[in-house]
């Protein structure tokens, strides 16, 4: 975009904006984040939803181990969205927030076999299901303790 200005008495001023600069609207719009927390979302469920079917027992709680799985990733991926939007205590390490997005990679480099070199197959599969049957214990935990800080400070 060509912008020109008039001084009194002076040559015109033009200037030239960079040609990049469209693209800026286009990566913070909120058309934008938003496909990008549903892609957050989407790959959560993706690895929750794996990580329990590596983790289940043959009995499930609707007796079909598939639609267990998807349930437990849709919820535990609302629950930390949830808790990472509330969050308003970034600058602590030890923040709900925080706390919430260690637990997940945690589990995202169980899933992965990572370690497993380090801790054995069987240990890993041990800490993964631990920490998926803790997570959404400690989730509602979490944002039992966020809503009882806002309610204080308010």
């Amino acid at each position: 975009m060509v912008t020109t200005q008039k001084r009194a008495g002076a040559k015109p001023i033009t200037k030239k904006e960079p040609s990049g600069a469209g693209f800026t609207d286009v990566f913070t719009s909120s058309a934008m984040k938003g496909l990008v927390l549903l892609l957050i979302v989407a790959f959560n469920v993706v690895v929750l939803k794996n990580s329990f079917l590596l983790a289940a027992p043959s009995h499930g709680f609707s007796g079909d181990a598939q639609l267990d799985a998807l349930l437990y990733g849709l919820a535990i991926s609302v629950l930390m969205v949830i808790v990472l939007f509330h969050e308003e205590r970034w600058e602590s390490m030890f923040c709900p927030g925080a706390i919430t997005l260690y637990l997940d990679a945690l589990i995202l480099i169980l899933y992965t076999r990572w370690f497993e070199w380090l801790i054995g197959g069987w240990w890993t599969l041990w800490l993964m299901s631990g920490l998926m049957i803790s997570l959404p214990v400690m989730g509602l935990f979490i944002m039992v303790v966020m809503l009882k800080h806002n309610a204080t400070t308010a």
